[in-house]
């Protein structure tokens, strides 16, 4: 009876849904048009083309429809073929990728999911995945926070995507937090952090790494060379949201 009450009552006054992405309110709608707007104006901006990132909004406009490369791409060396997000990593994206990883909503993983899927899914080089595999967490870090972000992206896009998840990877040591390191930086606190779990899995595969947020690269990068080190024949990622950067 309860529960035939509680229908009652919904129907009657329909709940307001809250946008998963805003957290406005939004009647009828998982995702608000309005960020809907804002998704696709996304896909409308210039990225690298190898790391996706996106360029600064400051750029002339002339110079940014004629980049392909951006300056870290063109000038070292990456061991990902190519990286794509949902967007840029900056306001109600960033917002939504943070209540994820810092507040524990973890039922905004297949709405992020469902926007970085529509972000490949006509790119033919993702539409070969064979594999799908997340970057891992440290325990200590797993202990603290109870769960891995990228995980739960990962099983949802796998979901979406029809391709098998397999925990290839395992963080052996603790690093130092990666926020105000450059991208050499970064790159050397990683160095050894990670292994490789079932290298048989893994040859001759295309594998696809999710992560939440790709900043300079250098997580990707590290993860991709233990990956390529197992035998893997391509490594690509996706991430919910990505930095911007320079030319």
């Amino acid at each position: 009876m309860k529960k035939i009450f509680s229908g009652l009552i919904d129907l009657i006054f329909p709940p307001r849904r809250v946008c998963p992405l805003c957290a406005q309110s939004e009647p009828g709608s998982r995702i608000c048009p309005a960020c809907l707007q804002m998704v696709w104006q996304y896909r409308l901006e210039p990225v690298c083309l190898r790391c996706g990132r996106y360029f600064r909004l400051e750029l002339e406009e002339d110079v940014r429809e004629n980049l392909l490369l951006c300056r870290d791409c063109r000038t070292g060396q990456r061991n990902f073929f190519m990286a794509r997000s949902a967007g840029p990593y900056e306001g109600d994206l960033k917002r939504a990728v943070q209540r994820l990883k810092f507040y524990g909503k973890r039922d905004l993983a297949g709405h992020l999911a469902d926007i970085m899927f529509q972000s490949i899914v006509k790119n033919q080089y993702y539409m070969k995945t064979d594999i799908i595999t997340a970057v891992p967490l440290s325990r200590e870090r797993i202990k603290k926070r109870g769960f891995n972000q990228a995980e739960l992206l990962a099983f949802e896009l796998a979901g979406r995507m029809t391709v098998p998840l397999l925990p290839l990877l395992r963080k052996v040591r603790e690093t130092s937090p990666q926020t105000g390191l450059g991208r050499s930086g970064r790159k050397e606190n990683l160095v050894g952090s990670f292994q490789i779990t079932r290298p048989e899995a893994v040859r001759g595969k295309t594998v696809l790494v999710v992560d939440d947020v790709i900043t300079t690269g250098s997580t990707l990068d590290i993860v991709s060379e233990v990956l390529l080190g197992g035998g893997a024949a391509t490594v690509i990622c996706i991430t919910a949201a990505a930095g911007r950067t320079s030319i």
